[in-house]
């Protein structure tokens, strides 16, 4: 058993490895929340995702929005996928509100989540892009983007 929990755990560090060397320049958080996310999908068997620089735009643009408007449609009423660049067959969003900056927990939060948990462990997503913003009233935004081959 101890030696299945080390292949998963380099296995784990490798893909970290890969995301934070890849030419997204990624923020901690980014690369936290890319990180549990991907032991999530690795423990149910899952390929990991990597992040992806159309897809952190998106988030980024998301996360914002989010403040303005906390639905899974853009404050202007177009469709949430309008906020990415070309084309992508899957495609979902998981949004969050929280009092802390903490990948973790939110990740935890969003496995927690019928929903949120059916994106994060999607079989179809291979690429993603995250942010987290904090608002005026002191919340902390976040958006999680995915999207297929």
């Amino acid at each position: 058993m101890k030696a299945a929990q080390r292949m998963f755990f380099f296995l784990v560090m490798a893909v970290v490895l890969v995301a934070v060397a890849s030419p997204v320049s990624a923020s901690s958080i980014q690369s936290e929340v890319l990180y549990y996310v991907n032991v999530e999908r690795v423990n149910a068997g899952l390929q990991p995702v990597v992040l992806d620089g159309n897809m952190m735009a998106g988030a980024s643009i998301r996360a914002k929005e989010a403040q303005v408007s906390f639905a899974h449609q853009r404050p202007d009423g177009s469709d949430v996928k309008s906020v990415i660049n070309g084309n992508c067959g899957w495609f979902g969003e998981n949004l969050a509100v929280s009092q802390a900056n903490d990948a973790q927990r939110i990740v935890k939060a969003w496995m927690g989540s019928p929903t949120h948990r059916a994106n994060i462990l999607n079989r179809h997503y291979v690429r993603m892009g995250v942010d987290c913003t904090k608002g005026s009233d002191g919340h902390y935004y976040w958006s999680l983007l995915f999207a297929g081959a």
